[in-house]
């Protein structure tokens, strides 16, 4: 591997034999463990889930062996080690302060992560370079409260752009450095930069339950996946699982592929029975809460790992929690994972000899790896599995139906099915929503305890499709939104569709769901409906405690019909886009109507002014809106003062003067019109 006679051979042994420092106690810190797992990872697509889980021993030393060769070929080539000051700048001392999830990840990354990337940098991209200039990077992900809690992810990746990505290509390399580097070392750069990441890390908190945890990994065999399990939904369409990278078997040919079997035949159709006779059965019961505490299941966490590696195309995954290590292969062809058995890594590791390196057994490889097959172990591109957007058979589809009657039918519906067909997601089955309130949307309104009455079964005509083909297009207090097609199928098995706005709320986000679909609610007792889009109904997912409230597309936002049409945004202290002045007087009716019903938005924004192709516009979000019974509240006159600004009234072509004679006219109207609605 390197020469007897190497003066660095002491530095290298050094740092090959070194383990961590021992490891602090426990500290008293000690979060509950929670469930990782979210709604979106459930419906990854049947090609793309784990189903088994094998007993790899040999990892470690096929990644040892490989390490020995890469550093073999390296001194073949004729390139050398070089120890100076800048080669002992990347060990760092590790914090002996260890408490939370974060702290587990940086003190791996500063005891292994940054020299073992300036050895693999070293090797792979800059041979030449004195500096040890580092092109990869160990990043942790998620917010402040996820990393103190008992689990946090990671990954390795290469170096991005300085500053933002102009399309040169240009990275945040020392000039010394890249003065070394050859054009074959730039465009390997270049290929594995555009990659999310290299691999993944999942880290837990340093507690006798993380590593518990780790220990029951060894859970070998087939793996059940959770998933939605509503049985007789109509069914997406399958494909083949991904392929793997031929280097990666090479490498690794104690991972046992088997060969592909075809798709069986009834897989990727939806069902052709009649509509009398196909039932979907829903779950009964919450599987979530029932357990007052959620007791920790390690088929929850191998499962998170599989998501976020199918999620960043990842084939390794380490799992830390500081004491005790795993290491995993994802083998995409067969949907394995090939699991390590358990690492210490505070033990030192057996001493290593470059004699006996020189006479062990031939390297499996035939030929010597050039710079491109090492760059292809760590992955390949050229074999990353082309998603493809997957419809579902629909059948015979009527769009003839008028909005109220597709309205009406809506309401009458008490279940959801939810399909994610997307980028890697592609529902196995779609998550079942029961609802838990009434549709704002059909008229008249009549407001009254909703009390939903289980099913044993539903047919066709007493539910809602409802598919989503792209990733959310917006977050914020309330969740996801997604735009879907909502499909309804009646008794003469004829299909109608529309597209819908679908908002998802998860966790601490339902508290906010719920008080905006409230608020919705009394509009729709007012009848209020000028402006305000139709609102169908707040669903319950009673497996995962997910909310979901469906409503009316109300088309693009004003910042967004700004940005694609290149009109002036004001960025003043809020943000204000010019309208036409029957725009204007549109969104102002609309705004008199909501204070009408005794409603206070709080929340007018450019990004919560809607306006469709019609040319209707809406009034969105209400999460932040408050009811007000008395009608006497000075937040009316700072609605309709922030809306004014934010659609560019005060900032019309009209004369100054004029515009705020009009205003004033305005709002002494308004005030005699909420004097009025007090008193009655």
């Amino acid at each position: 591997m390197i020469r007897t006679d190497d003066p660095f051979i002491p530095v290298l042994r050094r740092f090959l034999e070194s383990g961590y420092e021992p490891f602090p106690s426990y500290n008293s810190y000690n979060p509950d463990p929670e469930n990782p797992l979210i709604f979106h990872d459930r419906h990854i697509a049947s090609a793309l889930l784990l189903k088994n889980v094998k007993h790899a021993p040999w990892i470690m030393k096929e990644l040892s062996n490989l390490c020995e060769d890469t550093i073999e070929d390296f001194t073949a080539a004729g390139h050398k080690f070089i120890e100076n000051r800048n080669y002992w700048e990347i060990f760092r001392r590790p914090s002996e302060y260890v408490s939370y999830c974060a702290d587990i990840a940086k003190r791996h990354y500063d005891r292994t992560s940054v020299p073992c990337n300036a050895y693999a940098s070293k090797l792979l991209f800059s041979p030449n370079d004195p500096f040890w200039f580092s092109f990869i990077n160990a990043r942790l992900s998620g917010s402040e409260i996820a990393r103190r809690s008992f689990y946090c992810f990671g990954d390795i990746a290469i170096i991005k752009p300085e500053g933002e990505d102009t399309g040169d290509r240009q990275f945040k390399i020392p000039p010394e450095t890249r003065s070394t580097l050859d054009n074959r070392a730039l465009s390997n750069v270049n290929k594995l930069r555009d990659m999310g990441n290299i691999f993944n890390y999942e880290f837990f908190v340093a507690t006798k339950t993380a590593e518990a945890l780790l220990d029951k990994m060894s859970c070998w065999g087939e793996f059940k996946w959770e998933m939605p399990t509503v049985t007789g939904a109509p069914v997406l369409p399958a494909s083949l699982p991904g392929k793997d990278s031929s280097f990666i078997q090479s490498l690794f040919p104690l991972l046992g592929v088997e060969p592909l079997r075809p798709l069986p035949i009834h897989m990727g159709t939806s069902s052709r029975k009649s509509a009398h006779t196909r039932k979907v059965v829903a779950p009964l019961t919450n599987t979530r809460r029932a357990e007052a505490e959620y007791r920790i299941n390690v088929h929850h966490y191998i499962q998170k790992a599989w998501q976020n590696a199918v999620h960043t195309d990842a084939t390794f995954i380490v799992f830390s929690c500081g004491r005790q290590e795993r290491i995993a292969i994802r083998h995409r062809q067969s949907q394995t994972l090939f699991l390590s058995d358990l690492i210490d890594p505070t033990k030192i590791p057996e001493r290593w000899d470059p004699i006996e390196v020189e006479n062990r057994r031939p390297s499996k490889r035939k030929d010597p790896p050039g710079y491109s097959n090492i760059y292809n172990s760590m992955k390949d591109k050229a074999t990353r599995r082309k998603r493809r957007r997957l419809n579902p058979e629909l059948g015979l589809t009527s769009v003839e139906m008028d909005k109220k009657a597709f309205d009406d039918e809506l309401a009458k519906r008490d279940l959801v099915l939810f399909y994610l067909n997307y980028s890697y997601m592609s529902s196995p089955a779609p998550s079942s929503f029961r609802r838990m309130e009434p549709s704002c949307a059909s008229r008249p309104f009549q407001n009254h305890p909703y009390h939903f009455k289980r099913k044993a079964s539903y047919s066709p005509a007493k539910y809602i499709l409802a598919t989503t083909y792209q990733d959310d297009i917006g977050s914020g207090a309330v969740g996801l939104v997604y735009r879907v097609t909502a499909e309804i199928e009646i008794e003469d098995g004829s299909k109608h569709q529309r597209t819908l706005i679908l908002k998802l709320a998860i966790g601490d986000k339902k508290d906010q769901i719920i008080q905006e679909y409230e608020i919705y609610k009394r509009l729709a007792e007012a009848n209020a409906t000028c402006g305000i889009v139709g609102v169908h109904g707040l669903f319950h997912d009673m497996e995962t405690d997910a909310l979901m409230m469906i409503m009316d597309d109300g088309g693009v936002s004003l910042r967004t019909r700004a940005i694609e049409k290149n009109l002036k945004i004001h960025y003043d202290w809020d943000d204000s886009v010019e309208t036409t002045e029957k725009e204007r007087d549109a969104f102002t009716k609309a705004l008199k109507g909501i204070h009408h019903a005794h409603v206070i938005h709080r929340d007018i924004r450019i990004d919560n002014l809607m306006i469709n192709d019609a040319g209707d516009v809406f009034i969105i979000d209400f999460d932040n809106g408050r009811y007000d019974p008395l009608h006497e509240s000075f937040e009316y006159e700072e609605d309709m003062a922030e809306l004014l600004t934010t659609i560019g009234w005060l900032d019309s072509d009209d004369d100054t003067s004029e515009s705020d004679e009009d205003e004033d006219e305005d709002e002494d109207e308004d005030e005699d019109e909420d004097d009025g609605d007090g008193q009655a």
